[in-house]
């Protein structure tokens, strides 16, 4: 993105904050006429001194008191709304970024990693507002004390002004040249920043495997060498905003000696009085001191634009929708759903991951899905969910296509439980309560009630208000599913999506989830993807899916008449739990012999 389009969008947030930036205008000139004002009360100080003028001594300490007075209340408002404009700035892009984080589009997200995509909420978030705050403030105020301060000086004496002004086309060039060096590196920083964050968010995430395989000194060497990396571009930051400065300051340095030795010169002459020459030197301090700072302080600036630019490629992200939807029940009517030749592929050029999928299901029917891993069961359930638009054919509710729904729409008539249930750091009763707006209390304790959630709930020893930590680290997994369907319970949505909700339990955490999601099930239409095909013998229609294709369809009696496929699978997963089940009466067995 160019420099001008980022200031053009940055410039959005910050006329959103035209009173402070007027407040900040305001003490930046008071501050730039203060600094002078500096340079005048020493002058003319000096010269009353060496005049004997003793009797002004009373005024000017009076005068001196005001001024000390005002520079405090100055420097103070100058600072507070300095970090008030950055705070705010940051504060709207936080919001924006968020809101843009919610409306991108599910393959937008399986893109880019969570960290990398918090990075920008974050670190980039940080910089721009530093860079919309104080380093542009500063930028504006130095030219300006430079300007003023290069006027009193020709009022003073104009040959040792123009000395002073040759350090000013050096520090423009200086600027420019290490400026884009410096956003160069600080974009490159930032998305070091980014990886080590997504990074950090998986190890931090998946502590019980990091200790299982002992993998603790291989994440530690892989960390170590993108801490290398993130230390390499900070030393290269540095040496760039060095050099920057360096060079400035050799040349603005030089500058000052020139004059001052040309200055006193002119004062053994006797052409310059000794108090305008003090003034000289302060206002020497104000026209060389801003041109040395001026080259890092734009290399900073050009950084944040750097960290702008990644915020905003986040917010031209392709989007499901334009705004966000209100929030709202779920649907109450359904009867049918109808797939109708689906074909659906991720990208032009992959493979078909589902190929001429026909199906129909009506109300409070159970459609089980079942097949190997790979065959498109997840898939499917992503596509009736609208994370992806279909490639080929139609998708139908109650006769309407679903393309010509809105997303909200069309997400009413869906309860999910997923495999890997995701529940949100907060109490029990958030958690349960995301699955309806307006949930009341009695609400909430029947649909844990119903979910077989109630009762360890309530030996918690702070009952629905108890906090589940970090997606729910403090339940077992059993618990976690539980509170999964009670927030299903609550949505009420006539269609049930289960995806293996109960792949992942023990035999008693089975039981209980199994018999919450009858009770979820009944009166709904349900699709249930299923991992033991015991558990979906019972189901009115079972797809057989192979390859993104559907080869079978039928009910469990049907199917296993035919002799084909599913029975294939089902006799074979049956022999494995029955030799699982020997295995443990043998076990057993040793047990007790020993």
């Amino acid at each position: 993105m160019s420099q001008a389009k980022t200031m053009h969008r940055l410039f959005f947030y910050m006329k959103r904050q035209r009173l402070l930036y007027a407040g900040l205008t305001f003490t930046m000139l008071l501050g730039v006429a203060l600094d002078l004002w500096v340079a005048w009360f020493l002058s003319t100080v000096t010269n009353a001194a060496s005049e004997g003028e003793m009797q002004r001594w009373p005024f000017f300490i009076m005068l001196a008191a005001i001024v000390l007075l005002l520079i405090g209340l100055n420097t103070y408002l100058d600072h507070y709304w300095r970090t008030k404009v950055s705070v705010n700035i940051r504060k709207d892009m936080r919001n924006d970024t968020m809101e843009q984080l919610l409306k991108v589009s599910v393959p937008y997200r399986d893109d880019n990693h969570s960290g990398e995509l918090l990075s920008r909420i974050t670190t980039d978030n940080q910089a721009v507002g530093n860079g919309c705050g104080d380093t542009l403030m500063s930028l504006i105020k130095n030219p300006i004390l430079i300007i003023a301060s290069f006027v009193y000086l020709i009022l003073i004496h104009w040959q040792l002004a123009l000395i002073c002004l040759a350090i000013g086309p050096l520090t423009v060039l200086i600027g420019g040249v290490f400026g884009k060096l410096m956003r160069s590196n600080t974009g490159k920083l930032q998305e070091t920043l980014g990886r080590m964050s997504a990074f950090l968010q998986d190890v931090l995430g998946g502590t019980s495997v990091v200790k299982t395989f002992g993998l603790e000194r291989k994440l530690l060497s892989r960390f170590s060498r993108q801490n290398a990396t993130l230390v390499h571009l900070e030393t290269s930051g540095g040496k760039i905003e060095g050099a920057a400065n360096s060079v400035s300051g050799v040349f603005g340095n030089l500058t000052f000696l020139i004059a001052i030795l040309v200055a006193a010169f002119w004062v053994a002459k006797g052409s310059l009085e000794v108090g305008a020459m003090l003034a000289f030197i302060q206002l020497m301090n104000y026209l060389v001191g801003p041109f040395m700072q001026l080259p890092g302080q734009w290399a900073s600036f050009q950084g944040s634009l750097g960290s702008a630019d990644r915020i905003f490629s986040l917010m031209d992200a392709p989007t499901e929708v334009e705004t966000l939807p209100e929030e709202r029940h779920a649907n109450n009517t359904f009867n049918s759903l109808t797939m109708s030749d689906v074909t659906f592929q991720y990208s032009s050029s992959g493979q078909l991951v589902l190929d001429s999928v026909s199906f129909h299901a009506t109300g409070g029917e159970i459609v089980a899905v079942v097949g190997a891993s790979g065959g498109g069961k997840s898939t499917l359930f992503k596509l009736l969910l609208g994370f992806y638009p279909i490639t080929n054919g139609k998708i139908s509710i109650d006769g309407n296509n679903i393309a010509d729904m809105s997303l909200h729409e069309l997400r009413g008539y869906f309860a999910y439980v997923p495999q890997e249930n995701h529940l949100f750091t907060g109490t029990i009763r958030d958690n349960i309560a995301d699955g309806k707006v307006d949930a009341s209390e009695d609400e909430i304790i029947s649909a844990a009630q119903s979910a077989n959630a109630y009762n360890f709930i309530m030996e918690m020893e702070e009952g629905l208000d108890t906090e589940i930590g970090e997606r729910g680290t403090r339940l077992s997994g059993g618990q976690r599913q539980r509170i999964s369907i009670a927030r299903a319970i609550l949505r009420n949505a006539p269609v049930l999506l289960l995806d293996e909700a109960t792949a992942a339990l023990d035999n008693e955490s089975e039981r209980l989830v199994q018999d919450a999601l009858l009770k979820l099930m009944a009166g709904r239409t349900t699709l249930v993807i299923a991992h033991r095909l015991s558990t979906i013998t019972h189901a009115d229609r079972i797809l057989v899916m192979e390859n993104g294709q559907i080869v079978e369809n039928g009910n469990h009696t049907e199917l296993m008449r035919q002799g084909e496929r599913y029975y294939q699978l089902y006799t074979a997963q049956l022999q494995k739990e029955i030799s699982h089940d020997e295995v443990r009466a043998i076990n057993k067995e040793s047990s007790f012999s020993s």
